[in-house]
């Protein structure tokens, strides 16, 4: 493969006279863990070396060779490997999505103070992440020998980068338009989607509003401080957590012509600090909890089964008044701080200061979601990562915390499929578009394969958060295929509103027809 010219640098080594090929690079790239190197995909008939230099560094006797990949920015330093020269990764490599540049002029001193003549004017690449893994989070300096290489590398970072945002084989989701039209700069706290995914409802400060997909938008219900909200389609019911306290309202109350603020509503649970619903045994479940520190207390609500209405002015309601449709099913307590709850088939999972753990919700016994003997799991133990949610993939659990994520199986042991995820970033909420695991940091999202871990995009956008993502994570592989093409995020950012919607490849666009 042909390269652009390699800058002129140190020639101390006879492997540096030469700019290397993809190939070479593969042979002489050596990683502290080979995971690493495998992560880069340099075997992939995609991949392309765009551009690769020496830069020096300050601190080294010798330069520093560096790599532009097509989609990562490499740096290495010669090393004498079993006999053999070979070229150490030195820093975790950047994904260009994340890759910072930027050029500055010093001029070299003498005892630190007396300036050297013009001629020995040094020109620094600093380089950064907006993830955490490279060179500890912090800016790396290199010089060029002069201006012009140095602008050639930011110049070609930045077209490169250009290339990716524009190109599908790099892209995989995109941010769509703002689908919530509203006046003034009103905070979105929540969102949930019902009827066949056509109808919106959003929750704000100062109530809930409800608007048809690419509809304008109308407040339904006059309430402060909603922070979550929910639709439970088959019971006929929106349920709202509004200054801690749960609620339930009918339905119906979305459909009339004025805010409503006390009709037909019922509290559920007060002093709560999250909600969640989901299906176990094939029922609906309501679950809050109120958790402090030290401890939390779960209420558990199951749907009462009745017969639909026959009346069609009444479509797709139940025959029992509201306060009827759910009844108490479990009440205990953890001693340990709750941060969510999410119900598998069968159990319920819940996130805590001390990791994931399963309730039995007909024994109320617990155990830890992840074996304690499992040696190979002693990486976990050691850090007591920050949970954040489990998903059943293929018949094994993808565990994702703040940290990292990884696979294990039923009994909870880490599995045979050997993927551990390193996040970029530090993610406050992640979500499944299959086959995808969407991870959500303070200043990009980054977009990750279920099946390797590998790092397929990075959106930036400021204060991004994830607010709604449908689906349970306890559906099989059949269900996550089945939606692969559909609109399953929804995110907010720069006060907008919008889906993380696939890109479809020409394959999919085939089938779509």
């Amino acid at each position: 493969m042909a390269t652009l010219p390699v800058e002129q640098g140190t020639q101390s080594i006879r492997t540096a006279e030469k700019a290397f090929t993809l190939f070479q690079l593969d042979e002489l790239l050596f990683f502290g863990d080979a995971k690493e190197k495998h992560s880069l995909k340099l075997k992939d008939p995609r991949r392309r070396l765009i551009h690769q230099g020496f830069l020096g560094y300050k601190s080294k006797q010798n330069d520093c060779r560096v790599f532009l990949l097509d989609h990562a920015l490499i740096v290495t330093e010669l090393k004498v490997v079993g006999g053999r020269e070979r070229l150490r990764v030195v820093h975790h490599p950047i994904p260009i999505g994340l890759l910072q540049v930027s050029l500055h002029q010093t001029r070299l001193t003498l005892f630190g103070y007396i300036p050297l003549p013009v001629c020995e004017v040094r020109y620094q690449l600093r380089f950064s992440s907006l993830g955490k893994r490279f060179n500890n989070n912090k800016t790396l300096t290199l010089f060029s020998s002069s201006v012009e290489a140095a602008n050639t590398w930011i110049e070609t970072i930045r077209a490169q980068r250009d290339v990716n945002q524009q190109s599908s084989e790099f892209n995989v989701l995109t941010l769509g338009q703002d689908i919530i039209r509203r006046n003034g700069e009103t905070r979105v706290n929540c969102v949930a989607l019902y009827g066949k995914d056509q109808t919106i409802v959003y929750g704000t400060s100062d109530g809930v509003y409800v608007q048809p997909q690419n509809g304008q938008p109308r407040k339904a219900i006059d309430l402060a401080d909603v922070q979550r909200i929910d639709v439970l389609e088959d019971l006929s019911l929106l349920v709202i957590l509004a200054e801690r306290s749960v609620l339930t309202f009918p339905l119906e109350t979305l459909e009339m012509e004025e805010p409503t603020k006390h009709m037909n509503r019922i509290t559920i649970a007060s002093q709560t600090s999250f909600f969640k619903t989901g299906t176990y045994k094939d029922r609906t479940m309501l679950c809050t909890v109120k958790a402090s520190s030290t401890s939390s207390t779960i209420k558990i609500l199951e749907s009462v089964v009745s017969l639909p209405t026959s009346s069609p002015n009444q479509r797709g309601q139940t025959s029992s008044p509201d306060k009827d449709k759910l009844r108490p099913f479990r009440e205990f307590r953890l001693a340990k701080g709750l941060y969510s709850v999410q119900f598998l088939k069968t159990k319920l999972c819940v996130a805590s200061t001390t990791g994931f753990d399963i309730v039995d919700l007909e024994t109320l016994d617990t155990q830890a979601l992840l074996d304690p003997t499992d040696q190979k799991l002693d990486f976990v133990h050691h850090i007591e990562p920050r949970p954040l949610r489990v998903y059943c993939i293929g018949g094994e659990f993808l565990v994702c915390y703040r940290e990292f994520a990884f696979y294990v199986n039923s009994n909870g042991k880490k599995s045979d499929k050997d993927v551990v995820i390193y996040w970029e970033g530090t993610p406050i909420a992640c979500a499944l578009h299959y086959p995808y695991i969407v991870a959500f940091s303070p200043d990009f999202v980054e977009i990750r394969h279920v099946d390797d871990g590998s790092c397929v995009q990075v959106i930036q956008e400021r204060g991004v958060r994830c607010l709604y993502a449908k689906g349970s994570p306890a559906e099989d592989l059949a269900y996550h295929l089945s939606r692969r093409r559909e609109n399953n995020i929804l995110v907010s950012f720069s006060n907008q509103v919008a889906f993380l919607t696939p890109i479809l490849s020409p394959t999919d666009r085939r089938h779509s027809k």
